[in-house]
């Protein structure tokens, strides 16, 4: 089938200042359960669910301040204990003409860990979830939506817990990964459907971030707070295109093609040779002392440890200054360590402070 909207397409239209709303349909993993005051979204009742620390509102959260669109929605469309067949069972209920999500363009369509509960085997899990994904997929299509597929957030399930033995065999990751997630590869590939590999990314946070598994999934299926940031960080990043994917060192100038920046190309200077790694810098005096942004990034760090940041600029008495995550800090000499950050969404912010001065080289992340 061809494609009704793809991410890019959802990111051009909040440019343009259009809500163009987004849902994310699944399960407790979606909803928020595991995150601080928690919003348990149990039926296909007619509510917005808009739990603040569970992804789907952090990704919104993110989207509108880099789009500058304060009407833009992600819908959370997650109910906690469901799976697929539930959702298709509820479907006119929630995505119905009376429905709060009525106006959706587009649905992320994740489920798959509940979905193991309800199966002995393997070969029907597989047989039954694909089946059961396609119709999703189909009558979203039907109703002028366009699908697109997640694969499941990783858990620590390497057995089944003892207490589940006889009742539920598949309730391990493993076999969500193997079952669930490769269906919707497969579905992903035969109807041309993007797809977010939440479960490889996940993973990586899981095994690399600086926390402990206790900080990030403590029952060892629902992440909290801090794993919710870090989802909301890898989809920003999916639908961004703007973001800068940092699997190691890199550098962010004003040569970089996702820079945005209010610093006109005119107004920069070619170095030669290049000063301290740079090739291209802002040095130059501009007509008023008014504080204003001259860079940003949305850099997402995807190596396997955190990374230190430095920042770079010309003259020691400038009063230039960055925002990390929106926090503040000075740049008290030419070379300025930011420390260490950890996998997930970074965004830098560079302003030239109260003074007529704009001076900025750039950043390296190793």
């Amino acid at each position: 089938m061809p494609r009704l909207y793809t991410l890019n397409d959802a990111w051009a239209a909040w440019l343009s200042g259009e809500k163009f709303p987004v849902a994310i349909a699944g399960d407790s993993t979606v909803d928020g359960f595991g995150t601080d005051n928690s919003i348990q979204h149990l039926t296909a009742e007619r509510r917005d669910n808009q739990d603040p620390n569970a992804f789907p509102r952090l990704l919104e959260a993110h989207l509108r301040k880099a789009t500058g669109n304060s009407i833009l929605r992600i819908y959370n469309a997650g109910h906690t204990g469901m799976y697929i067949k539930w959702a298709l069972d509820n479907f006119e209920r929630e995505w119905g003409h009376t429905s709060v999500y009525a106006d959706v363009k587009m649905v992320g369509i994740g489920y798959g860990i509940n979905d193991r509960l309800i199966y002995s085997s393997a070969k029907a899990y597989r047989a039954g979830f694909k089946q059961d994904v396609i119709e999703m997929v189909e009558r979203f299509y039907e109703k002028g939506i366009q699908p697109f597929l997640l694969t499941t957030q990783a858990v620590v399930e390497p057995g089944v817990h003892s207490d589940f033995t006889r009742f539920y065999p598949l309730r391990t990751g493993e076999s969500v990964n193997s079952i669930a997630n490769e269906v919707k590869r497969e579905i992903a590939g035969s109807y041309s459907l993007e797809l977010i590999d939440v479960n490889k990314y996940t993973e990586l946070f899981l095994q690399h971030s600086s926390y402990s598994l206790l900080q990030l999934i403590p029952d060892g299926l629902h992440l909290g707070n801090l794993g919710h940031i870090y989802e909301a960080g890898l989809l920003f990043a999916h639908f961004c295109p703007r973001t800068v994917w940092a699997g190691g060192k890199c550098q962010l100038d004003f040569s970089s093609q996702k820079a945005v920046t209010s610093v006109p190309s005119d107004k920069l200077t070619l170095a030669y040779p290049p000063t301290r790694g740079f090739k291209v810098f802002a040095n130059y005096t501009k007509h008023d002392k008014q504080d204003i942004k001259i860079m940003d990034f949305w850099v997402f760090n995807n190596a396997k440890r955190p990374l230190s940041l430095t920042a770079y600029k010309s003259e020691v008495n400038s009063l230039t200054y960055v925002k990390i995550n929106g926090e503040a800090r000075t740049l008290s000499s030419l070379e300025t360590n930011l420390g260490l950050h950890d996998l997930g969404l970074i965004h830098l912010e560079v302003y030239t402070g109260d003074c007529d001065k704009v001076d900025f080289k750039g950043f390296v992340l190793e």
